[in-house]
Parts: structure tokens; C-alpha cells; sequence
């Protein structure tokens, strides 16, 4: 039996690497710069590189030059306990043959344990973009599965549940300062196309297993649904010789972004959010705090601690930058290495699939790579 529910994770598996991106579409943007989530994920007032265009395309007029980016992304992500799940499966996978009908069933019981207490979280991401001071276009691609055991109800069945997020698409964003100067306001079209599965498999369920292995459920869902969005921002910028301070809104999914398909969500409802910044700085190096308040009228109902976003980034020499804040109401840290045509960034934050801090967390390290200039 652990031979055939490695086959449907491991199916899944191939489908999501050769499939699109991710993120789970509430209040969040759909892609975050792993910078910004080391600093508690509040972009609202100050976002790094290609995520300005997902975080507040307002922000876009205040970067001095007008060439601002133009380069790839690419970065992964992974908990833990999904390294540790995989070694021990690649283990016992070259003994399983060997194995009596009782020592399997042993190690199914202990698999099963584990996935209960250590779920599996992965991913990957990607963008290619151009940012300047006015306006930018890129596409981008974000996906992470997530992968636990529970109980079934009342009756104590085990079974496995995956959750699909998957987003990718394109945008295009303009810019611009108001004739008060301290104004600026940008939008952001874009085009999604997007899935979010919820699959629940029991281990006992040899017809379910038939099922997933049948390469017509994979055909169907690689299929995901598309629509077109706008959204927009405002920021208020006032500038000192040494201390900044920034208030910024905007408005994702304006109208509500409706997606055709067949598939899981139909629609982003619109989602209203407002932020404060604070900056202390010299010629080089500057000491930024934020906090956002996101979806300000609960399109979608969440909890305080998932709206909240606080942080602070330090940048030193432009080159040198370490984050921390608090993201879903645990501590995030960050760092990046911006060497001109090379930018490296690591990111530790704590993403909540409960309705509480602590009831069912990832702990989660990302690592990322951006090529460009």
C-alpha cells in the first residue's frame, strides 16, 4: 500500500512540475518577493524588484532612475519535513520487495504517523520582467502543493488530503506622480490563469487510488481556470533629508476578477488595503518599518492575524539587506546579496492553514536566485 500512495503523490508530483505557479489567493498578492516575506510580508509601502507590480504599482514613480529591473527570478521552498519524508521514502523504497505483508503494513502505519504530525510542503516560483520608473510588464509563475494526513470524520479513517495552488499568468502596470507631488497612483492589468484543488485520497480506497492513476484524471487537471483583473494603488510620499514616511491603498481584483473554467475559484473577490511606512536614512543605507492592514472590508472573512502584516528591512550599501517581521503571527526573517547582476535572497517565515497561530503551521525556507539588472 505505501508503494501505491507514493505512486499517487509521486503522479501528482509529475504533474505539478511540469504544471504553473502558486500562492493562496485571499488577501495576499499573488506573487511576493522572498525579501518582502523575510519583512512580515507588508509590501504596501516598500516591495523589492519585479513584486512593486503585485504589491502597489504606486510605488513605481519614486525609484530616481527610470530603468529599474529587468531580469529572472527563480526560487524554491520547502518545510523540513518534506526532506525528511522524502529521504525516508527513497530509503525503504530499494528494501520494499523484500519486505513480508506484515513489515509493510508496520510501515504504512509509521508512514502514515508521520505525515499526521510532519505535513509535506513544496514549491517553486518564477517571473521575467521589465520595471521602470512609469510603468512594467512580466509574467510569472508561482505553485506550492501541500500535502497532509487526517482522520476522516468520526469514523478514524485515515486519508491523505492535497491541496493544489496553482497561479500563473502576465501584467502590465503604469505610473505616474500626481501634480501634487507627493501623490502618485498606478494600475496593474493582468491576465491569471489559475487552479486551487482540494483532493482527499482514504488509504483504504482501492478504487479511489484506480482513479488518480487513470491518465484522463491527470489530463483534467492540468486544467485550470483564466480571467483578467485590474487592480490599483495610491501612495503618499514625504520625503526629509533623513526620515521618509509613506501611506499607501490599493485595490485588488476591483469589481472582482471573474475566471472562466470549470474549475476552483470562479472569481477573486475584491479586496481594499491600506499601509504605513517609516524611513530612517543616510546616503546608502536606510532602515525601513512597515505595516499593512489587508481586505479592510473581510471580502473574505479572515481571521486578524492573516490580515496584519508587520516588518523591517535594513539595507546597507545598497548591496546588504536583512529583513524580520511577523507574517500570520509568527517571526519571518530575510536576507538578500544584491551584487548588480546577481542577487541572492533567503527568506524563513511561518505560513498558517489554521484558524489560530499555532493549530497547523508550515515552517517554511525559501531560497531564491535573480539574474538580470
Amino acid at each position: 500500500m505505501l508503494r501505491q500512495f507514493w505512486v499517487i503523490v509521486f503522479g501528482f508530483g509529475s504533474f505539478w512540475l511540469s504544471g504553473p505557479s502558486f500562492a493562496q489567493k485571499t488577501n495576499n498578492p499573488v506573487y511576493e518577493d522572498p525579501f518582502d516575506l523575510g519583512a512580515g510580508g507588508a509590501s504596501l509601502t516598500k516591495a523589492s524588484g519585479a513584486a512593486q507590480l503585485f504589491a502597489n504599482p504606486a510605488l513605481l514613480p519614486y525609484g530616481g532612475t527610470f530603468h529599474r529591473w529587468f531580469g529572472l527570478d527563480l526560487w524554491v521552498i520547502s518545510n523540513k519535513e518534506s526532506v525528511d519524508t522524502a529521504q525516508q521514502i527513497l530509503e525503504s523504497s530499494g528494501s520494499e520487495e523484500e519486505q513480508t505483508e506484515e513489515e509493510q503494513a508496520e510501515q504504512n502505519l509509521e508512514f502514515v504517523d508521520k505525515v499526521f504530525n510532519d505535513p509535506v510542503h513544496t514549491g517553486w516560483g518564477t517571473s521575467l520582467s521589465w520595471v521602470t520608473n512609469n510603468g512594467g510588464v512580466g509574467v510569472f509563475s508561482r505553485f506550492e502543493p501541500d500535502i497532509r494526513a487526517r482522520k476522516r470524520g468520526s469514523t478514524g479513517v485515515p486519508e491523505v488530503q492535497v491541496l493544489t495552488e496553482s497561479y500563473h499568468g502576465a501584467m502590465a502596470s503604469l505610473a505616474n506622480r500626481s501634480p501634487w507631488r507627493a501623490l502618485s497612483v498606478g494600475a496593474t492589468a493582468k491576465y491569471m490563469y489559475v487552479l486551487e484543488d482540494d483532493l482527499s485520497i482514504e488509504i483504504t480506497d482501492e478504487a479511489s487510488i484506480a482513479e488518480v492513476q487513470d491518465p484522463g484524471f491527470s489530463r483534467d487537471l492540468k486544467s485550470h481556470n483564466s480571467g483578467l483583473g485590474l487592480d490599483a494603488g495610491f501612495l503618499l510620499f514625504f520625503q526629509g533629508d533623513s526620515v521618509d514616511f509613506r501611506l499607501a491603498g490599493k485595490v485588488d481584483d476591483i469589481g472582482d476578477t471573474q475566471l472562466a473554467g470549470d474549475k476552483s475559484p470562479t472569481a477573486f473577490k475584491q479586496v481594499v488595503s491600506g499601509g504605513l511606512g517609516l524611513t530612517f536614512h543616510t546616503g546608502a543605507d536606510a532602515l525601513h518599518f512597515s505595516a499593512d492592514y489587508r481586505d479592510i472590508l473581510s471580502s473574505y472573512e479572515e481571521d486578524l492575524f492573516k490580515k496584519v502584516y508587520v516588518g523591517t528591512k535594513l539595507t546597507i550599501r545598497t548591496y546588504l539587506g536583512f529583513s524580520t517581521g511577523y507574517y500570520h503571527g509568527y517571526q519571518s526573517y530575510g536576507f538578500e546579496l544584491d551584487l548588480i547582476l546577481l542577487r541572492l535572497a533567503a527568506t524563513y517565515y511561518t505560513k498558517e492553514y489554521g484558524d489560530s497561530p499555532g493549530v497547523d503551521p508550515r515552517r517554511l525556507y525559501l531560497i531564491s536566485l535573480a539574474l538580470g539588472y
